[in-house]
């Protein structure tokens, strides 16, 4: 059966996610019916993925993801190729693979969503040039509430490059909610910010007191709020380039902690979540993670609170 005059308009300009959209509606299949279809043709494929290349959230990369889109064209009825023809070509990927250029660094950290490469338009590469983090200390606030209100970062960075001026970072809060904004600095201030509201993302420049000469380090400190109440499950830290060391605290209110918390971490989004371990919660009403020489991927926390279901029931935290 032809495609749909809206579906191939869309196959012939794209972007990808808006295709796929259209085709999966046409279909009146469920995500789950084509995480069904594709699991029958080999391919582990998560409903959350599925969701995320649906809303443009992230984009097929790992071979994987790319046979899945392969089995979709047949699943949906689509022409050979149609969809696979506007994912463009694959960008480097897994260990030991390094792009020259800080915003693939920062795209592959982010599992390459598809609208962060034109929302880091407004940066050059000199404001996006990374520095080595010896050091990453961070204090996540939750609430009585059970939301997330605050939190305190303190690194310990050194200079790549003569003339560094500042430090780029990047947070997402719920899709939908305002992102997070910089509140209180210590040895540094905010630069250009650029914010997408609908993903929840910010990108902000940390702009340093001094600027470093290459090798010369400094530690600074930082402040990020929640404009709008988000429901706490997770904390995660995503990392572009490794770092020495890291400390991840989440304090609960003394009123309200989860009944139980477990350490993961992934190397990417469709990938699969690994280094689970069960953690307890203090008696000052805090959990902790602490690793040396954190690798390229996402590292954090997850919880569940009275009445909801185990962490091991969360398939995809948001990032933070």
């Amino acid at each position: 059966m032809s495609p749909t005059p809206e579906i191939a308009s869309a196959l012939r300009d794209g972007p990808f996610s808006k295709a796929l959209e259209l085709a999966v509606r046409a279909s009146g299949l469920s995500l789950r019916q084509l995480q069904n279809r594709l699991f029958a043709s080999g391919v582990r494929v998560s409903v959350v993925t599925l969701s995320y290349w649906q809303s443009g959230r992230s984009l097929p990369e790992r071979p994987q993801s790319l046979r899945g889109v392969d089995v979709l064209e047949v699943v949906l009825d689509l022409p050979p190729g149609s969809l696979r023809g506007l994912l463009g070509p694959r960008r480097p990927r897994g260990r030991g693979v390094w792009s020259d250029k800080p915003v693939d660094r920062l795209c592959r950290a982010w599992d390459y969503p598809a609208f962060l490469p034109s929302l880091l338009d407004g940066f050059g590469d000199r404001r996006l040039r990374p520095v080595t983090r010896l050091g990453l200390r961070e204090t996540l606030h939750v609430g009585s509430d059970r939301c997330a209100r605050r939190m305190v970062v303190e690194e310990f960075i050194e200079a790549r490059h003569d003339g560094t001026v500042s430090v780029t970072i990047a947070n997402r809060s719920r899709r939908g909610a305002r992102p997070l904004q910089v509140t209180a600095t210590s040895r540094c201030r905010p630069g250009p910010t650029l914010e997408l509201g609908a993903e929840g993302f910010s990108v902000v420049e940390l702009v340093l007191d001094r600027p470093l000469a290459r090798g010369q380090r400094a530690a600074i400190r930082y402040q990020l709020e929640y404009p709008d109440p988000v429901l706490a499950e997770h904390h995660h830290r995503r990392v572009a380039e490794p770092v020495a060391a890291y400390r991840g605290r989440v304090v609960f209110s003394a009123r309200e902690t989860p009944i139980r918390c477990e350490t993961w971490r992934r190397r990417s989004c469709d990938g699969l979540v690994s280094g689970i371990s069960e953690v307890s919660v203090d008696s000052d009403h805090s959990v902790r993670v602490v690793r040396a020489n954190l690798g390229l991927g996402a590292h954090g926390l997850r919880w569940a609170w009275d009445g909801e279901n185990p962490p091991g029931a969360v398939q995809d935290p948001t990032s933070r």
